[in-house]
């Protein structure tokens, strides 16, 4: 049977967002509280759509630790993430997780986990559930809630350099100055398969050094198993 490794954070997130609701008892007074059971009921039909699609009932809910790694590689990471979380945000991860069979690894976010579980050999019938376009640097068989596809392993590496490179906005890291998504795309195409060292040279062109290029990759690379240190329980950050 098919096994689904959810990213569990996304669904999650959009459920309990969508479940909120401003009452506003006067102009001065206004409160915003959780429906936790429309919230329930929009995250259950998530699944069900999901199992009903891939004909399989064997599911991973990934979940996002507390602590995150990437922290002691940036401080900044993520510090542009300055809204609150839903209303009962907390009480419908403790629920999903004490309800359907669910996975958080130390100090990963939901996106590592995955990268780990598809990338380990334990699996070999399962499809990858993101709308994350990250998850396109892991080689396996995604589903991105739009397409269906596998990704092949050279595509998997260029993609990470390629993030290295454009940063990602929403995670508050800015990759190269100057480098886009095109831009990166010549860059990696002229390199004949030299990709780090493209990197380093596109970041020293923008006046940057190869610290600031080892930063970008290290926060943008999703961990696959390699990467993760089981018996010590962190990540093995990458290195050339």
């Amino acid at each position: 049977m098919t096994k689904l490794l959810i990213d569990a954070d996304f669904f999650l997130y959009r459920a309990v967002q969508s479940s909120e609701l401003e009452l506003e008892f006067n102009p001065e007074c206004t409160v915003i509280t959780g429906d936790f059971r429309h919230a329930q009921g929009m995250f259950k039909r998530n699944l069900k759509d999901l199992t009903t699609r891939f004909g399989t009932q064997d599911i991973l809910l990934c979940f996002t630790d507390q602590v995150n790694f990437r922290k002691t590689v940036d401080p900044s990471y993520k510090g542009n993430r300055i809204k609150r979380k839903p209303a009962g945000y907390s009480k419908a991860k403790k629920w999903a997780m004490n309800t359907y069979p669910s996975i958080v690894m130390p100090t990963l976010e939901a996106d590592d986990v995955l990268g780990i579980l598809a990338t380990s050999g334990d699996l070999t019938d399962f499809v990858l559930v993101s709308p994350d376009k990250d998850m396109e640097q892991i080689p396996c068989r995604l589903y991105n809630l739009k397409d269906e596809f596998t990704q092949t392993p050279e595509l998997a590496e260029r993609k990470l350099y390629e993030q290295a490179l454009t940063g990602d906005s929403t995670d508050g890291y800015k990759g190269c100055p100057g480098v886009g998504p095109k831009r990166a795309g010549i860059l990696l195409d002229k390199c004949k398969g030299d990709y780090w060292n493209t990197v380093v040279e596109a970041f020293e062109d923008a006046g940057q050094s190869e610290k600031e290029a080892l930063t970008s990759i290290r926060l943008a690379k999703i961990l696959h198993h390699s990467d993760w240190d089981a018996e010590a329980k962190q990540p093995i950050l990458y290195t050339p």
